[in-house]
């Protein structure tokens, strides 16, 4: 409802004895929302790239390789020839096993290409793996009489029986070894960048034939 003539006197003297009405604040220029809201959405993008970091960082397991060797004694050989220790676990740092090795020549392509060759002569080849007869059904031979409590006690001990079982000390296939170190890193890419300089990515990325790993990092195991 517009004001009349005698409020608008009215409030003119109001504002006179109380001063000079004072100045509206300026609005922010469209330039400036426009910094403001740039800066709030990087900020928002770093935070959310070092959640993702932290997560993948937490998650992540992909970091580690397991070598796997015929003998109990070769992977104490294969650490005493690299210069390295394993701990009480078979656990090997991957940049103390970078250390001990030194500066890593850089890999030809002729290097890579005899890399690949050696990788495919395995005594255990692809189509061995293939092959290979699967491990016995650990259920096979329970007997069932249709009692509930009775064929889950049954089937519980035949698993556990399975599962604590001694490992076959000389299995057929290498890579069921339990002969193994592993040797682990802080990052995936930590770890891809190893197995590229050393052409252990030839080999695979999680299970190794730990004898190819050393002669393709050129050190010789003592028997």
């Amino acid at each position: 409802m517009p004001l009349s003539d005698a409020a608008k006197a009215l409030l003119a003297a109001r504002i006179g004895k109380g001063g000079a009405k004072p100045e509206p604040k300026p609005e922010p220029e469209p330039e400036d929302l426009d910094a403001k809201e740039r800066e709030r959405r990087e900020g928002f993008r770093a935070r959310a790239k070092r959640e993702a970091e932290r997560f993948e960082l937490a998650t992540d397991s992909e970091y580690w390789v397991a070598l796997c060797f015929r003998e109990p004694h070769h992977p104490r050989a294969f650490c005493d020839a690299a210069g390295v220790q394993a701990d009480d676990n078979g656990y090997v740092s991957g940049d103390a096993l970078r250390a001990a090795l030194g500066d890593l020549p850089p890999r030809s392509a002729r290097d890579r290409a005899k890399a690949l060759l050696a990788a495919r002569k395995l005594d255990d080849d692809a189509t061995t793996r293939m092959s290979r007869s699967p491990r016995p059904d650990p259920l096979a031979d329970v007997a069932y009489n249709g009692d509930l409590a009775h064929d889950a006690k049954a089937e519980f001990d035949a698993l556990l029986a399975a599962l604590t079982a001694p490992p076959d000390p000389h299995p057929a296939y290498l890579l069921d070894s339990p002969h193994w170190i592993a040797v682990y890193w802080p990052s995936r890419d930590a770890k891809e960048e190893f197995l590229a300089d050393t052409g252990w990515d030839v080999l695979g990325d999680k299970y190794l034939d730990g004898h190819q790993a050393a002669s393709t990092i050129r050190i010789e195991m003592k028997e």
